[in-house]
């Protein structure tokens, strides 16, 4: 019996957690923070610029240069020549299916206050992990992203797509077996009740979903076009919703000047949902080069992972359905950056809360088609591109994935210089001696 029969959190209701981790201490006599005598790293050009100095105001780098003095009380940080990077990004996390295991999820002792105690642990640990920002591919967050922006939990900046949109029998179908349609002489499922997923069929019920989540504050919408390792009902091989109902939500969040994410492996699935108007897939192993230059022609994302390996805990369903989405993991890669794919990069870890601190580790795998400047520039400047398509629904207003002027400030001091060790990044609790959000200083700084 796989995890996603059924979700966590309410979406709409404010959780209140006993979970709460202080943010650090700031001095509240210094306004702003000086980097003093550090290599500023240009993730865009792959460069590591000569020594320098950087000073943060009000949450954003207000200037960069040798001759700097700060207008009133600093505080000082000296960098020693080490490398100043933007905080990194990873654009498919779940942070709560994250961060439970599936007998913890199928536990009716499970609450939405245990469930968000779960998911706020994890958020901080990913923070210290040097993920600034992150985009919820699905699941309850809305809760949680409210702590953290208030301060009351530590993690990341939260992109939020909520609950993932599923027709019946899709990926996002979550419902145990004994669980009936509502249409058919059932009630509202325990999932959807929590707010883990919408069931919606036809158009109607597509629109109301995708509006219900932007209702709520997502900053895009999750969409599943076709089947999935890690659900019941679903083969690999199907395509889900009509060319109608995926128009229906990409015409609702358009209006709503953001987009669709969908869930999809085969061309079929991802030349629907182009078609009626997605701009970003998720996953695509199975991928041929027409469907991919489609996708550059077009300017459609490509959000992917470097997938985990099976190991012997996984239903044996699901590592079959996994056999060949593995196989063809490096010829994705390989083929979308030849083609000239956006591609964007995520971790997608479920239902395995161990894989989570393995999030720097799975991202140094890029190095198998990436040179380290690629890997850096697209953990932070591409993955910024995406997040930034989400237009005016962008919870926080200001440039990410670059150190440059007026550019908010998620920030690592590195000890090293990644563009000649990508290693570096792989362990953040000995490389990283600084980790600064919005300005502030979750590690290092003292």
């Amino acid at each position: 019996m796989t995890a996603l029969r059924w979700g966590l959190g309410v979406a709409a209701a404010v959780l209140v957690s006993s979970f709460s981790v202080g943010v650090q201490a700031q001095d509240p006599a210094a306004s702003e923070t000086l980097f003093r005598n550090v290599r500023v790293l240009d993730v865009v050009k792959g460069q590591l610029g000569a020594p320098t100095n950087v000073l943060i105001e009000g949450g954003r780098i207000a200037k960069i240069g040798g001759d700097i003095t700060p207008r009133g009380p600093a505080k000082i940080v000296e960098g020693g020549g080490r490398t100043l990077m933007p905080g990194m990004i990873d654009v498919h996390v779940h942070l709560t299916f994250g961060a439970l295991t599936m007998p913890q999820m199928l536990s009716p002792d499970l609450t939405p206050e245990k469930a968000e105690d779960a998911a706020g642990r994890q958020a901080h640990d990913m923070l210290l992990r040097g993920f600034t920002a992150v985009r919820d591919a699905g699941g309850p967050i809305f809760g949680l992203k409210r702590r953290i922006d208030a301060g009351d939990v530590v993690g990341p900046r939260v992109w939020p797509s909520g609950a993932v949109i599923s027709q019946t029998s899709g990926h996002g179908d979550f419902r145990l077996p004994s669980e009936r349609s509502r249409k058919f002489g059932g009630t509202v499922s325990r999932s959807e009740l929590f707010g883990a997923n919408f069931i919606a069929d036809g158009t109607s019920e597509v629109l109301t979903a995708t509006r219900e989540n932007l209702r709520f504050g997502a900053s895009q919408i999750k969409l599943m076009a076709g089947g999935g390792t890690s659900s019941d009902y679903d083969p690999i091989d199907v395509t889900q919703y009509t060319f109608e109902e995926m128009k229906a939500a990409a015409d609702a969040a358009a209006d709503w000047n953001t987009y669709v994410m969908v869930h999809a492996y085969t061309p079929r699935a991802v030349r629907r949902a182009i078609d009626a108007g997605v701009k970003c897939i998720e996953h695509g192993q199975l991928l041929d080069e027409a469907t991919l230059r489609v996708m550059a022609e077009k300017g459609i994302w490509l959000s992917t992972q470097t997938l985990a390996d099976d190991n012997p805990n996984m239903d044996p369903n699901r590592r079959e359905k996994r056999r060949e989405i593995l196989a063809n993991n490096a010829a994705l890669w390989q083929n979308a950056k030849k083609l000239g794919v956006k591609l964007a990069w995520g971790t997608d870890f479920l239902f395995e809360p161990e894989l989570n601190a393995e999030q720097n580790a799975y991202l140094i795998r890029l190095k198998s088609w990436f040179t380290p400047a690629e890997i850096v520039k697209l953990v932070t400047y591409d993955n910024a591109q995406l997040l930034a398509l989400s237009g005016p629904r962008t919870p926080y207003a200001g440039k990410l994935g670059v150190v440059e002027e007026g550019a908010l400030a998620d920030l690592i001091l590195v000890d090293g210089d990644p563009l000649a060790r990508i290693d570096l990044l792989g362990d953040p609790a000995k490389n990283f001696d600084v980790i600064m959000k919005d300005g502030k200083f979750y590690k290092g700084g003292q």
